[in-house]
């Protein structure tokens, strides 16, 4: 594995810091707050496409939430794409079922950053997704796993750092999934997703407009995020007190980003989304990926809860393939 570079190291010293409960046991207890906290309030509970699910080819991306008495999110089920729809890549999605609960921080040290806490304990599960020879569609489980996540957020309901609580780095602390970072505006300055062996090969440093919009992400120091990414934006349509709630990454950073976005606790737009797009590699050739969103919907209180792929055709997507 490559090390971190030393600008790193730096980014990274604030996790380093909180890397203190050893063990399990010391594991704090995750209850339902009896006072509510705005910003772990819940916007959507549900979110669907208009988009036809077609037999044998993975769904559009959805979830669906349930809440507490004050309006936090209890459960949720949530169903996105794994890889990009594309000759090559398994139709594949993950499902991710689980439960939330909350409690203040009590982590010390670490309180004057993310005074809030929140845990989800549940399922991760990767489906294929094939035809019948009859035509029919069916799906098969490829993988299923328990999970237990920690999530670190600050007053402003935004989530800093994701922490696996039963799984254990090799020198036995909590293993980091993911860290953000944020720079003085309160926007993202980096994205640092963790493999299973306690490691950040890159960091993802987004790029904003002159609205704070992020349209792509880029490395740093010469380290290169193995997927490019980009987002466009109407500017004729502020977001205003509207709540989005669809996933522009479509996991191309991690399936946990995917979730803090479908949570809202990540800062949101400034303006509508058109496009998200990236770029893979398959079989030593570039793929570009473009997917167009249109017909927002909103319910009564500005919160998203649908809309409709570009091209209402199967894949949703317009494919450039260079040789």
């Amino acid at each position: 594995m490559k090390p971190l570079c030393s600008a790193l190291s730096l980014v990274l010293f604030f996790s380093s810091c909180q890397k203190h409960l050893s063990s399990k046991d010391e594991m704090i207890t995750a209850v339902v707050a009896s006072n509510a906290n705005s910003p772990l309030k819940s916007h959507t509970l549900t979110f669907t496409s208009d988009h036809p699910v077609e037999p044998g080819e993975v769904p559009p991306f959805n979830f669906s939430k349930t809440q507490y008495p004050d309006a936090r999110v209890r459960t949720i089920k949530m169903l996105s794409r794994k890889n990009p729809i594309y000759p090559g890549f398994a139709k594949e999605a993950v499902e991710l079922i689980g439960t939330f609960t909350y409690g203040p921080n009590t982590i010390p040290g670490t309180s004057w950053l993310y005074p809030h806490l929140a845990f989800l304990k549940g399922t991760s599960e990767v489906w294929e997704y094939y035809k019948n020879p009859d035509g029919t569609g069916a799906r098969r489980s490829v993988s299923k796993k328990s999970i237990h996540y920690r999530f670190e957020l600050s007053e402003y309901g935004y989530c800093g750092n994701i922490w696996d609580i039963e799984g254990q780095d090799p020198y036995g602390f909590y293993r980091e999934i993911l860290m953000i970072y944020y720079g003085e505006n309160g926007r993202i300055d980096a994205i640092a997703p963790y493999d299973k062996y306690g490691s950040a090969q890159f960091l993802y440093h987004p790029i904003l407009d002159s609205f704070n919009n992020i349209t792509s992400f880029r490395g740093i120091n010469g380290v290169e995020p193995p997927s490019y990414f980009r987002i466009t934006y109407d500017y004729s349509k502020p977001r205003e007190s509207r709540n989005f709630s669809f996933i522009p990454s479509q996991n191309l950073i991690t399936q946990e980003f995917s979730l803090l976005e479908v949570m809202q606790w990540l800062p949101q737009s400034t303006h509508e989304r058109i496009s998200a797009g990236g770029t893979f590699t398959l079989n030593g050739r570039m793929i570009s990926q473009n997917q167009i969103y249109k017909n927002y919907r909103f319910d009564a209180n500005g919160n998203q809860t649908s809309l409709t792929y570009g091209d209402n055709i199967l894949q949703k997507t317009t494919w450039q393939v260079q040789p």
